[in-house]
């Protein structure tokens, strides 16, 4: 019988029948696993491997493991003689390893960095958790070979694990204790419960050190808005960096366009006219990149602490928040003065 999630009555859900595949099978994918790949030497030697979401823990003394294979398989005899078989957990970034071992037709060992354990059996590297294992049991399970391993050796990282889902990849998130967020005073416009709040904080932690090289090399804000524009894409006229860089505070003149030329920065028209493009020169392509990594450092030390699933998922709902259509900043920021 279907049963009902959390606001939902059950007699509105319509029950499924065990006769339906289809329905079966999506219900059992409701169910998040973990995503293992499963390795072998076939009889003649040559490497074997799969990806499989049916593993197992059997038991802890001895350490025993299960995982099962369709009868169907292509790879079902080399498992059916296999003395010892491998169990490789994935890691969160490891998606694109699943889907090459879940290929046909393929080498899903091409370009993947191995070790070899008993009898010679391929072993992944760099996985959240791997067991070798010597085969100790074969079952019949209905349409599948339920192989039952005792493991002899593994290993295990700190590495987030990759799930699946709903026939998608995921990554799981730690659900962290609830914090209670203090307040910074009645009378305040932005508290520490604010989303503002922790996302202006956050910007600043990443720019300080860009912003003070900026100042140090006596770059205005309308400068790094120029600047900014025509490393992203060189070649722009005064309008087009107009509209690409409006910003409070940024307003970009043609009195900044030829302030960057005598500097060696950019290039444009003398004087720098309506359909006049400017570029960067190559030491202001230069001077772009430095900034860059220095953003970019700030970033990866900002993160340091983070698991490769939260910054995947950080960078998805920042996404999500900003979303829009428009190349620059929101069309009610775009309104600036004209004039030159």
């Amino acid at each position: 019988m279907a049963h009902a999630s959390a606001g939902t009555r059950e007699e509105d859900i319509p029950a499924a029948t065990i006769d339906d595949p289809k329905v079966f099978r999506k219900a059992l994918g409701s169910f998040a696993t973990g995503v293992t790949i499963v390795t072998t030497s076939g009889v003649d030697r040559s490497d074997v491997g799969l990806t499989a979401n049916s593993f197992s823990s059997v038991s802890l003394n001895p350490p025993m493991v299960l995982w099962s294979l369709a009868k169907t398989s292509s790879s079902i005899e080399a498992f059916r003689h296999a003395r010892y078989f491998a169990v490789h957990i994935l890691a969160a970034d490891q998606d694109a390893l699943s889907g090459q071992f879940s290929s046909k037709g393929v080498d899903k060992f091409a370009g993947v960095d191995i070790s070899r354990g008993h009898d010679g059996i391929p072993m992944l590297r760099d996985c959240n958790a791997r067991f070798e294992c010597r085969t100790t049991f074969q079952y019949e399970g209905g349409d599948h070979v339920i192989f039952v391993g005792e493991v002899v050796s593994f290993t295990h990282s700190e590495r987030p694990p990759l799930i699946f889902h709903g026939g998608r990849y995921g990554m799981v998130i730690k659900k962290e204790a609830a914090v209670e967020l203090s307040s910074t005073g009645a009378g305040s416009s932005l508290t520490s419960d604010d989303l503002a709040f922790h996302l202006s904080r956050a910007f600043f932690r990443i720019r300080r050190e860009a912003f003070e090289e900026r100042q140090r090399r006596g770059w205005t804000e309308h400068d790094y808005a120029a600047i900014s524009v025509l490393g992203r894409e060189d070649g722009k006229t005064l309008a087009e960096i107009r509209s690409l860089s409006a910003f409070p505070g940024r307003h970009v003149t043609t009195e900044v366009i030829n302030g960057l030329a005598e500097r060696g920065l950019v290039t444009v028209a003398d004087p720098i006219g309506a359909e006049s493009k400017a570029y960067l020169t190559p030491l202001g392509r230069q001077s772009m990149v430095e900034i860059i990594a220095i953003i970019k450092a700030s970033e990866a030390d900002a993160l340091k602490d983070f698991d490769f699933s939260e910054v995947q998922m950080l960078k998805m709902l920042l996404r999500r928040l900003s979303n829009t259509s428009e190349p620059g900043w929101p069309p009610h920021l775009q309104q600036v003065p004209n004039s030159n």
